[in-house]
């Protein structure tokens, strides 16, 4: 473990990175000032050098289109950011897109989809993500962070009853049971300095409102039949991965298709964090969508 990573814990903790999520009540004065005082959903002002980034919108939401400029896409990316439900594409998020635009030499479609405070829910949001990725140009990446995470996989339960399958789905610490009723959770707790249970389950409740036994809503519980190659990564002082590695012991044990990278030690979403560990991770997750994108794409 290298020492960058060592220090992430040190660093979350010092920036308060739980602190909107302590509790329920943070969790709601959190939403009343997200409310009063929306997030930015604009790109970053600093750009990766060859890349484009233009926006449309589409039936009320804004969807931005990330391209390499030196050749046409082989294919595309729809990535859905993480944050909780409620928050808006960070500067990592975009820093990753770009790079991955630039080096998979694919599109990358980002929605800038509802979030919990303006009436977003997975019973409205999977739906429409569902169909972007359906009129996607293909082949077809779904890929998606923590909360979006969840999306991501949702929306590709959807294409595989469609049996329309996305080429690869790539999900990097996703939010997979959105009960939070693992008991595991509680154990891993007090090593997690980022994520919080009570404040998760405030805003998973939110989110999924009376579908948390749906199948495709909840997509821990959904059937992975011609679901298609999975590509995971999760780090274990994370109170996400005991659902990850029970998610991911099914997968296997059900034949699915997947390759899953498991940190010790690390934090969530540490492949989007400044460590070595998270640059490997990002080489494997480009090289996985280089692979899902070409003409003869082989299974991982």
């Amino acid at each position: 473990m290298s020492l960058a990573a060592r220090l992430m814990p040190l660093v979350m903790r010092a920036r308060r990175a739980n602190r909107h999520y302590r509790t329920r009540e943070h969790v709601l004065r959190h939403l009343e000032d997200l409310t009063q005082h929306p997030q930015p959903v604009d790109p970053p002002r600093r750009r990766w050098k060859d890349i484009r980034i233009s926006a449309w919108k589409d039936k009320g939401w804004l969807i931005h289109r990330i391209t390499p400029e030196a050749s046409p896409p082989r294919g595309t990316v729809l990535y859905l950011h993480g944050g909780g439900w409620v928050h808006e594409a960070a500067r990592a998020h975009w820093r990753w897109i770009q790079r991955l635009a630039a080096e998979a030499q694919v599109q990358v479609l980002m929605p800038a989809y509802p979030l919990v405070q303006a009436g977003g829910t997975a019973a409205t949001v999977v739906p429409r993500v569902a169909e972007l990725a359906a009129e996607a140009e293909r082949p077809l990446v779904l890929m998606g962070d923590s909360a979006g995470g969840s999306i991501a996989l949702s929306a590709a339960l959807m294409l595989a009853q469609q049996e329309q399958p996305a080429a690869l789905t790539a999900l990097i610490s996703p939010a997979l049971d959105l009960r939070f009723s693992n008991p595991e959770i509680d154990a891993r707790q007090p090593e997690d300095p980022w994520l919080v249970k009570k404040g998760q389950l405030e805003l998973s409740e939110r989110w999924i409102a009376e579908h948390g036994e749906d199948p495709l809503l909840n997509p821990f519980l959904g059937d992975l039949t011609g679901i298609g190659p999975l590509l995971v990564f999760s780090g274990t002082r994370d109170i996400l991965h005991p659902d990850t590695r029970l998610f991911m012991q099914r997968a296997t044990d059900d034949g699915a298709d997947v390759e899953y990278h498991e940190e010790p030690g690390h934090l969530h979403v540490y492949p989007l964090l400044p460590t070595p560990e998270g640059r490997r991770a990002r080489r494997r997750m480009v090289d996985a969508v280089r692979q899902a994108t070409s003409s003869t794409a082989p299974t991982l």
